[in-house]
């Protein structure tokens, strides 16, 4: 399925771009759905960019500037976010309350830049200003006396001020001249429409993911359980990880990626997902081949353990991770699913050395000759060296163990 986001580039006074705005599309017209609500929009812009596209392709080193109605900031979605590279636009439309103040005043606290989108002579909220950082101004919803009385009072007050709608050389240039700091419009570029591909997949498990997280104390082992089989979904939670913490965590299991998001984290997000309406249209036997493969990989680690405890020789039987390994089948064959290299699947990812180098592999793996049993075992290839080496192991006893549990997951997914 066809995704699209729009994005028009944002310049500073020496012509660099400094950030650029993201904008929802549903279509290659290349305009906003008014049929859309603010909040869905935001909700599904904020998944696509994080999970399809990935943000460090859109924007680059830049600031994304997104749109925020008022049900999201109350939910402190932009918390989630990177505060160093997002800018929270706040909709010209939202009637603002106390509360809505307080979560505000929490983003900054947090180092959160706040712009105020389309702002006009005629903006009745004082106390809202005062908040926010960037005002965006509207230079076709104001006469020109009215931008200079404007850029007046914001400036005294110490504001930011961007010129948006800017649809000539001649308007960019009295507004530079005028003194603002940021320029948006069509005489710079119209919003350039950028396509992908989606995988999106919906299941029990995804709502036995949020029931569980709405309990007071949410049982981190249980949610990971159901996250390892739905590969889509782990593959979701390992981008989330990615795009809130340093490239210096690497990850060795769905539990540690939990314990690294919170709670919290964990459950706006999903809300995001089920907002975003997943259809079902899903390659359901390479969802089953995944949980497959980690089913196989986690017995087989489990097999190892228990070689190594009853032998001697426990060089004969390297320390292996169940975990890591298992993560390694959850993801195998997410680069056929997403319709793209493996090498740049990894690269998204906040995966540990031993993962990568499997997955790509890699002839240092500590798991490549398990990665290879398996798939020797997958073709039939029963005389392969890899095979005749697991002997011990069992394998057909672990195989179509693997199989008959993914049978049964995939009945209920």
């Amino acid at each position: 399925m066809e995704i699209f986001v729009a994005r028009q580039p944002i310049f500073d006074r020496e012509n660099k771009i400094y950030g650029y705005e993201l904008l929802y599309r549903n279509s290659e017209k290349n305009v906003f759905d008014p049929t859309v609500s603010d909040e869905q929009a935001t909700s599904e812009l904020l998944v696509n960019s994080y999970f399809s596209f990935g943000m460090e392709k859109l924007i680059g080193k830049c600031r994304a500037f997104i749109n925020f109605d008022k049900k999201l900031l109350m939910q402190e979605v932009p918390a989630l976010l990177d505060a160093k590279k997002v800018v929270v636009e706040l909709l010209e439309t939202i009637e603002p309350d106390e509360a809505l103040y307080e979560v505000l005043g929490r983003l900054k606290q947090k180092h959160y830049l706040l712009a105020l989108d389309d702002f006009s002579i005629r903006y009745k909220y004082p106390q809202l200003i005062q908040i926010v950082d960037i005002i965006k101004v509207d230079f076709m919803q104001n006469t020109k006396q009215e931008i200079q009385d404007i850029y007046k009072v914001m400036r005294q007050m110490g504001k930011i001020l961007l010129a948006e709608k800017i649809e000539s050389q001649e308007v960019y240039e009295w507004a530079k001249e005028l003194g603002f700091d940021y320029f948006q419009g069509y005489f710079f570029s119209k919003p350039s429409l950028m396509k992908s591909q989606t995988v999106k997949y919906i299941s029990p498990q995804d709502i036995a993911i949020l029931k569980e997280m709405s309990a007071k104390d949410p049982d981190f082992k249980k949610i990971a359980l159901i996250i390892e089989r739905e590969p889509i979904t782990a593959y979701k939670l390992l981008k989330l990880v990615n795009a809130n913490f340093t490239k210096s965590y690497q990850i060795s299991s769905i539990l540690q990626a939990l314990a690294l998001l919170g709670v919290d984290t964990l459950r706006k997000w999903f809300t995001l997902i089920m907002v975003q309406k997943l259809s079902k249209d899903q390659p359901r036997e390479l969802i089953k081949v995944s949980m497959q493969r980690a089913k196989f990989f986690e017995l087989l680690g489990e097999k190892n353990e228990q070689l190594r405890e009853e032998s001697n020789n426990k060089k004969h039987y390297p320390k292996k991770d169940k975990n890591e390994m298992m993560l390694v089948g959850v993801l195998s064959t997410m680069d056929v699913i997403l319709g793209k290299p493996m090498s740049e699947v990894v690269k998204e990812l906040p995966l540990s050395e031993n993962i990568i180098k499997t997955l790509m592999m890699e002839k240092d793996s500590p798991y490549l000759s398990d990665y290879r049993t398996l798939l020797a075992y997958e073709r039939g290839d029963f005389e392969k060296q890899e095979i005749k080496e697991y002997k011990e192991y069992d394998l057909s006893e672990i195989y179509f163990e693997a199989v008959e549990w993914s049978e049964k997951m995939i009945v209920l997914s």
